[in-house]
């Protein structure tokens, strides 16, 4: 048994020496169209301009206030106080501004509505900053 795990293991390791340095050249003479080529650019992936806050979940349309659930893995500024908000449907059409307000307990946040008309459930976001 141990003779035969040595052999096997001797195997992979020769096999594995015989063939690691060896590299093989393209077929059909595309070392000359590679070479002539530019380098690719390389593209930086970053954020988008809109930040995900949550879900709208209640709204009271006397006193204007707005009830977030916030997002489990949502990444909320430290000035998120006194921030625009935008809420949308899952279409992104916008359907309301809002103001928000200090108060955020665990994910809930509060907000103010300042103009437009939010539904239940329409995903809130960060107003993207003017240039």
């Amino acid at each position: 048994m141990r003779r035969a795990f040595t052999f096997a293991l001797c195997s992979l390791l020769l096999a594995g020496c015989a063939t690691g340095g060896k590299t093989s050249a393209p077929k059909g003479g595309a070392t000359e169209t590679a070479a002539a080529s530019p380098p690719a650019k390389s593209t930086q992936v970053v954020p988008g301009p809109v930040e995900v806050v949550g879900r709208v979940i209640a709204i009271d349309p006397r006193s204007l206030t707005v009830v977030i659930d916030v997002a489990p893995y949502a990444s909320l500024p430290a000035t998120l106080a006194g921030r625009v908000l935008i809420t949308r449907t899952d279409d992104l059409r916008p359907t309301a501004r809002l103001e928000s307000s200090p108060y955020l307990r665990g994910r809930t946040l509060g907000a103010r509505m300042l103009a437009g008309k939010p539904q239940i459930g329409d995903e809130v976001v960060i107003a993207p900053a003017a240039p």
